[in-house]
């Protein structure tokens, strides 16, 4: 018994001795021992070293990069009375229906009582509303409702369920048209994934209530629920938003060449549409966290990717977040091996094909050093897609058949499939970066979600970005990317020919490292 009670003490006595050296970078030299009694039990040599450095397992301090705890806050109530954030929810609805109808005088927000008769009377119905209001501004919509339940200090599964609480009582009450499960699912998942990062950028702007103007106005910004909360209420959540974050910002410049063609239909309808432009490139690239540490709470670590091409023949965006939810794994001296449960949400938009995905998956990530200067890592994952959506591509046909169509970005399908991540880093030395990233999505039609020129059928994604990277200063890097997007898209009907499209881009880029 004595000795239980003793070794929690002596371990700290030796943290509190060695952490302060350790900490700045200073590591026990043990490659070359001397006899106890001829010097102190360790010589300190003066050395930094990076997290995942293949000599990390001299350091004692590996595990202590995660989010400090605010004591102070702990002392206080964990969570808010859940009829506080419902009613929050609730108000926040009613306030969007008013503005909807009472200043922007909007048709679809002119419901009532029989509306609602309606709906609890008749179901769901799928809508295909313009695919940017369905697929942002609804995930948009639902990270507020995540955040007034993250402010008053729930966690993130908990939080999920206010989102869907508070869509669910939109979709019901607050609009004439019919309750659309896909908004159901983009808003309450959606919200949580968007919620839970903005959420935790905004927490990173500033930890204390004592931070300086222009980082309350940026965490204002990021996740206004959660702030507010925060300033009315307390903190509840015990973070300081100490956790590590890379954020890089790109911009550059470059060529797109491709084409669109169906194939396999009469011969009047086959096209064939180059694609040969200059292109403006930019975007932004955040990891939160680190990816070999264990995962205490949906989303210590994930990771955000951004870019948008903008040419004469069009315009393309991307956003990719992808969470770790749970994982187990084990790491030393710069080696590991990690495996995770993730929640993604990724969206593809703009004149070549747009398609999103809500999934949920699995994955194995591994890193090695090979040579002291030579790191490579790998990584797979396989998701289920919750709910994905995929452009027809077809206007000019349905138009032949249906004159009084008219595309407003609502030529899309539902669907549901499987999602395949394989990526591989290389980096050689401290300056030198070889990626490769490859994301095919399968996805089928959902029975039942068809508008009325739609068609049941298969669409494949297939996008592989590969970079090279060389820094020229600590923030500063050149680099030079080959981006490959291919759609295919076959359904069973003879009115929709099959169709493929295929479009390479090539950028030469400058990136700044912001953190």
């Amino acid at each position: 018994m004595l000795y239980r009670k003793l070794l929690p003490l002596l371990l700290f006595l030796s943290v509190s001795v060695f952490g302060e050296d350790i900490s700045k970078g200073m590591v026990p030299d043990v490659t070359n021992p001397i006899p106890l009694g001829v010097i102190p039990l360790f010589s300190v040599q003066s050395q930094k070293l990076s997290e995942d450095s293949i000599n990390v397992e001299y350091s004692i301090t590996n595990t202590t990069f995660e989010d400090t705890l605010d004591v102070e806050a702990l002392n206080k109530p964990k969570e808010l009375s859940p009829f506080i954030v419902l009613s929050e929810i609730l108000g926040f609805n009613v306030f969007v229906w008013a503005w909807d109808r009472y200043v922007l005088d909007k048709d679809y927000a002119r419901t009532g009582p029989s509306f609602w008769k309606r709906n609890f009377k008749e179901g769901w119905e799928w809508d295909h509303n313009h695919w940017a209001i369905n697929f942002y501004g609804h995930p948009y919509q639902g990270a507020t409702y995540y955040n007034f339940a993250r402010g008053a200090g729930y966690g993130f599964y908990a939080s999920l369920l206010f989102s869907a609480i508070g869509s669910y009582t939109w979709e019901m009450f607050a609009e004439t048209e019919y309750p659309a499960p896909n908004d159901l699912i983009a808003t309450s998942i959606g919200g949580a994934v968007y919620g839970e990062v903005l959420y935790r950028l905004s927490r990173k702007f500033y930890g204390v209530d004592e931070s300086s103007w222009y980082k309350q106005v940026g965490a204002f910004g990021l996740a206004h629920a959660a702030y507010l909360q925060r300033k009315v209420f307390g903190n509840r959540d015990g973070i300081t938003g100490n956790t590590p974050m890379d954020l890089s910002l790109f911009l550059g410049a470059g060529s797109r060449f491709g084409n669109i063609y169906r194939f396999g239909g009469r011969n009047e309808d086959d096209l064939d549409q180059r694609w040969d432009d200059k292109h403006i490139m930019y975007g932004g690239e955040i990891e939160y966290g680190k990816p070999f540490r264990k995962v205490k709470r949906p989303f210590d670590y994930f990771t955000l990717f951004a870019m948008g091409e903008v040419g004469p023949d069009g315009t393309l965006f991307q956003l990719d977040v992808t969470g770790k939810l749970t994982n187990v794994g084990v790491h030393g001296r710069g080696h590991w091996v990690d495996f995770a449960t993730y929640l993604d949400y990724c969206t593809f938009y703009g004149d070549f094909a747009t398609v999103g995905t809500i999934s949920i998956g699995t994955g194995i990530d591994f890193s090695l050093w090979l040579l002291p200067s030579l790191r490579f890592r790998m990584y797979h994952q396989i998701y289920f897609i919750l709910l994905g959506t995929t452009d027809m591509g077809y206007d000019d046909l349905i138009q032949a058949v249906h004159p009084e169509y008219e595309s407003d970005m609502d030529n899309y399908q539902y669907n549901m499939g499987a999602k395949y991540v394989l990526g591989v880093e290389v980096q050689v030395g401290k300056k030198f970066r070889l990626k490769n990233k490859m994301i095919i999505d399968v996805l089928h039609t959902i029975p039942g979600s068809l508008p009325h020129y739609g068609a049941d059928g298969w669409d494949m994604l297939l996008m592989n970005y590969t970079s090279v990277e060389y820094d020229l200063t600590d923030v500063f890097s050149v680099g030079g990317r080959l981006d490959t997007y291919a759609k295919i898209a076959a359904y069973s009907s003879e009115f929709f020919e099959p169709m493929s499209r295929g479009v390479f881009a090539y950028t030469m880029y400058f990136s700044y490292k912001l953190f």
